[in-house]
């Protein structure tokens, strides 16, 4: 157990301290944890009870993140946290994110020499929602960065501007979840709002790297509506060169919908690719999304197969950013590649 970072002692004979990580801002009195169910008030200090304490570890794609124009091709150690600062009903992940699962905490030093000699591009915090870890996350990430790797969040995006701030000194890229853009939604099936996500997106675009994932549920989100709404807010506030990945969303947790079909993620890929480069389809098989293209001349840049990345061989790259040109026309994209 650690103590926490961003909050406040709220004076009183009671010991209330309020939480200031996100925009939830617990209040909380002595025993009492958070809605995230990992950041509790211990005697009137707010406490990380999962600091350095991972409830998952793996090395995986970093494509399975998802990132499609970050070091493509290239695997990634991954790890993550109990908790989460949403309740989806929908949750895919909801044994780790909404239910406490037993840990151990792993001392900063060997958790660093994990990532080190996974071989790997550096670390993704991910699974659950990695932002309630933030104290790992910038002990663990200032070693990472000191080692050359690099660090990558997958999150919601429920994040307050001055914590935020601090994590963009050490993280390189995000995926960010924009679970709808209407702010009914939000408050209805993940007992949280949409305005603070949306100026996180905006926040992160200006510093690292940014993917949007939305996850399309049946009568939920997939309206032509809904999907013209999101595409519209990435095209004025991100930009259109920002990737956007349509995710096919399977029952879980409270949430008893049928699986989005596969019409109506190729209805979304069509409608986002009218103004949006580059729009990728994941947790289907409709041979669409998986490929991107150049955004000027079509060229076919890189294959995906599944996990199995090819790259075209002749791709240029800019040395200064380490982002690639088509070769064939010399587009200049955001795809950040290896050696």
């Amino acid at each position: 157990m650690k103590k926490a970072d961003y909050f406040t002692v709220v004076s009183g004979a009671e010991k209330k301290v309020r939480c200031d990580l996100c925009p939830h801002r617990c209040l909380l009195t002595d025993g009492k944890t958070g809605i995230c169910m990992v950041r509790k008030n211990e005697g009137g200090a707010l406490c990380s009870l999962t600091y350095l304490r991972p409830v998952s570890t793996a090395i995986d794609p970093v494509e399975k993140k998802p990132l499609y124009h970050f070091y493509p091709g290239s695997t990634i150690f991954s790890s993550g946290p109990n908790g989460c600062t949403f309740k989806c009903t929908f949750c895919q992940n909801c044994e780790i994110s909404q239910m406490v699962q037993p840990t151990r905490e792993i001392p900063a030093n060997k958790f660093a020499d994990m990532i080190i000699t996974s071989k790997s591009i550096g670390i993704a915090y991910t699974y659950s929602e990695p932002y309630v870890w933030f104290e790992t996350i910038m002990e663990i990430g200032r070693i990472v960065r000191e080692n050359g790797l690099k660090n990558v969040m997958v999150t919601n995006g429920f994040m307050e501007p001055k914590p935020l701030k601090d994590l963009l000194t050490v993280i390189d890229a995000m995926n960010i979840d924009i679970k709808a853009i209407n702010p009914k939604f939000y408050r209805k099936l993940c007992k949280a709002r949409l305005e603070p996500v949306l100026k996180t997106c905006e926040q992160v675009k200006k510093n690292c790297h940014l993917e949007i994932t939305n996850l399309l549920i049946p009568g939920e989100n997939d309206s032509e509506k809904d999907i013209k709404g999101i595409v519209d807010y990435i095209t004025t506030n991100l930009g259109k060169d920002t990737p956007l990945h349509f995710s096919r969303y399977f029952p879980r947790h409270k949430m008893r919908v049928l699986p989005t079909s596969k019409q109506s993620l190729l209805s979304a890929y069509e409608i986002a690719k009218a103004k949006l480069d580059y729009v990728y389809l994941g947790n289907v098989e409709t041979g669409h999304g998986s490929n991107t293209c150049c955004p000027s001349c079509n060229f076919l840049m890189i294959t995906r197969n599944g996990y199995t990345v090819s790259i075209d061989p002749h791709i240029k790259k800019n040395p200064a950013t380490n982002t690639a040109s088509c070769p064939k026309c010399g587009y200049h994209t955001n795809i950040v590649i290896g050696n």
